[in-house]
């Protein structure tokens, strides 16, 4: 029989092997040479929603748009059905009417012999998890670029990409609302929201850890996935979110920055997720650790740069304000390029009149005429640095002796980007140094005078009276033994006055340098003890220590061992001399058990002249042990003893 037979004929006669293509899962439509439907399967039925029985006898373009109305696109199905060869294209049909999404692959085979000789079959095959399985790929391959592409898109602010990468993320988990918050104080600070929610908080949201799932999550330290969050943890709810909204479903990770935990990304949505989600899991746990990377070099970026912005700042303030020097500067030829309080105070310019000109503006002329300036930044290009001290010139022409200093700049890859000029005036101090130079040179006549003159006719007097001694009778004796006592004190006076103007006049010829203290104190406890015959000198051992000072250091403890039997009111004195070493200091304790000092004169005892009306001595004794130890660069304390007496405390830096 044709293919262009009677097709009541054929509706009685299916095609051959029907049978057993009725049950099978591809669909089987069956054309006959004139373009008609003559059979089609209960799979075609089931996937393009067309009656096998309905359509027997339709024209190809009829079936095709009974089936229409169910595919994404009908007109493609539509066209490509009635045109009909085997090569048409558009060979993948998307059904969308249906109960469920399904994916079908068209394929057409001529019937080249029998009754449908010159027709065709029409099969679709359900491809489906196929297709699902490649979009799948496909949406992992294109989530995994995104997230790759934000963490590594250096070029934009991190909170930018981070909203992003939340968005990515809560699309890849199909979650309806997605957070990242830090963890601080016992509380979760929220810093990104993507979500949809009404009860959606705003980016500074604060709230305790333990009412939120991120607290869980802390606790574990770890990835916390729960399709039943609700029931799970009924008092707690998703970070980002304002009270308890129902979403049953939670993810939440934590993100650890420099091997610390700092916060988490959290995601949540209202219904359980079907079948598994080991990949996207597994892909939020790296995204994780990258983001805490990110984190890191940002944070580290952030602080490098605040310090910087706040040392700059703090530096250009620093320049603008100070005035006691002249900072400034200049190009890689000389010329002037900014200009602070400093340099106008001491060079006597306004910034608009200065800047542009060249540095040897500031030079005399006789610097001027041999090119000084040019010399002094050559020396600085080549050296890195230049100094000098001299005369320069003032706007107003005066003249002002400086401390210059001209530093090179250079960029990272070492070409000279100018100059930094630091000069202070030095005027004021050179006139003083003058000053001191010629009173040091009129102290020193003096010294010599008391040395020389003074001492040798106290000698004089000294020797005659003790020759007198026994060969006066005694009406006279009195007057002698007086002579005696205060030729004795004159002498002493002159000895104190020598070693004070030693420490002044020749103070920078005894620079301190390490002495042993063990030696100098034994010497000097032992002078006192045959001095005082009515006083009693104890000590624990003492330091086998070295200690910053000169030849001077003996005057400090016999004036302090003095002191202490001096102002004893008592029969006899007692004085203990106790020792202490730190890693910076040698302590000594210098102790006696007399009255004490009077403490209306206890904030100046130590200075010039302190002693009470009756009191022995000169008054100049504490006052020479401060200054000498003060030279040192130590210290010297003065205070009461509960137990009665005075303590005096010295304090020697050890080398």
């Amino acid at each position: 029989m044709s293919g262009g037979g009677d097709a009541s004929v054929r509706e009685e006669e299916p095609p051959a092997g029907a049978a057993l293509l009725a049950a099978a899962d591809t669909g089987v439509v069956v054309l006959d040479g004139d373009g008609r439907v003559v059979w089609s399967n209960d799979a075609a039925t089931r996937y393009l929603g067309v009656d096998g029985a309905a359509v027997r006898g339709l024209s190809a373009e009829a079936f095709a748009e009974r089936a229409a109305s169910r595919l994404a696109d009908g007109a493609a199905f539509v066209a490509a059905v009635t045109e009909g060869g085997v090569d048409a294209p558009d060979r993948e049909i998307h059904v969308v009417d249906g109960p469920e999404d399904r994916w079908l692959e068209r394929r057409t085979h001529p019937i080249e012999d029998g009754e449908y000789a010159g027709g065709r079959v029409e099969c679709y095959v359900d491809v489906s998890d196929q297709k699902h399985a490649l979009d799948r790929l496909d949406r992992r391959e294109r989530t995994l670029r995104a997230v790759h592409d934000v963490l590594l898109d250096r070029s934009r602010d991190l909170d930018d990409r981070l909203d992003e990468l939340l968005d990515v993320t809560g699309r890849m988990l199909g979650a309806d609302h997605a957070a990242f918050a830090r963890f601080g104080d016992g509380r979760v600070l929220v810093e990104n929201v993507t979500s949809g929610l009404d009860a959606a908080v705003a980016p500074g949201h604060a709230i305790d850890t333990s009412e939120t799932i991120a607290g869980v999550v802390s606790e574990r330290d770890g990835l916390v996935h729960a399709d039943d969050a609700t029931d799970r943890w009924p008092d707690r709810h998703p970070v980002g979110v304002a009270g308890n909204t129902g979403l049953d479903y939670y993810v939440g990770v934590p993100v650890a920055v420099e091997g610390e935990q700092y916060g988490v990304l959290s995601f949540a949505g209202a219904a359980p997720k079907q079948g598994g989600l080991d990949w996207e899991l597994t892909l939020l746990d790296i995204t994780a650790n990258s983001l805490g990377h990110e984190l890191a070099n940002s944070i580290r970026e952030d602080r490098a740069e605040e310090q910087l912005l706040q040392a700059r700042r703090e530096f250009e303030s620093l320049v603008q304000d100070v005035e006691d020097y002249a900072i400034f500067r200049l190009d890689t030829d000389g010329h002037v390029e900014s200009w602070n309080r400093g340099a106008e105070e001491i060079k006597g310019y306004e910034s608009e009149e200065i800047i542009g000109e060249h540095v040897r503006t500031f030079h005399t002329e006789a610097d001027r005429e041999i090119d000084y300036a040019d010399e002094l930044l050559d020396r600085a290009r080549e050296r890195g640095r230049a100094v000098d001290t001299g005369w320069r010139v003032r706007a107003d022409g005066s003249r002002i002796w400086v401390n210059a200093v001209i530093t090179a700049l250079h960029d990272d890859d070492g070409e000279l980007l100018g100059f930094l000029k630091v000069t202070r005036d030095m005027t004021e101090r050179r006139a003083r140094e003058k000053q001191l130079e010629h009173e040091r040179e009129r102290l020193e006549f003096v010294n010599r005078i008391i040395r020389h003159n003074l001492l040798n006719g106290m000698n004089v007097v000294e020797a005659r009276a003790n020759i007198l001694e026994g060969h006066v009778d005694d009406e006279v004796a009195p007057h002698l033994a007086t002579i005696q006592e205060r030729v004795e004190d004159m002498t002493d006076l002159i000895e104190t006055m020598r070693t004070f103007m030693k420490a002044i006049v020749e103070g920078e010829e005894h620079e301190a340098e390490p002495m042993a203290l063990d030696g100098v104190l034994e010497d000097e406890l032992a002078k006192a003890d045959r001095a005082y015959d009515d006083a009693t000198f104890e000590h624990d051992a003492l330091p086998e220590v070295p200690v910053l000072a000169d030849d001077l250091l003996p005057e400090v403890f016999e004036n302090l061992l003095t002191n202490a039997v001096q102002h004893n009111e008592g029969p006899t004195a007692r004085v203990r001399v106790e020792t202490e070493v730190t890693d910076d200091e040698v302590v000594v304790r210098v102790l006696d058990d007399g009255p004490g000092i009077d403490e209306s004169v206890m904030a100046h005892v130590f200075e010039k002249g302190q002693k009470g009306f009756e009191s022995p001595g000169t008054g100049f004794g504490l006052y020479l042990v401060h200054e000498i130890v003060d030279s040192y660069g130590g210290r010297v304390e003065a205070t009461n003893r509960e137990a009665g007496g005075a303590a005096f405390t010295v304090g020697l830096p050890r080398p």
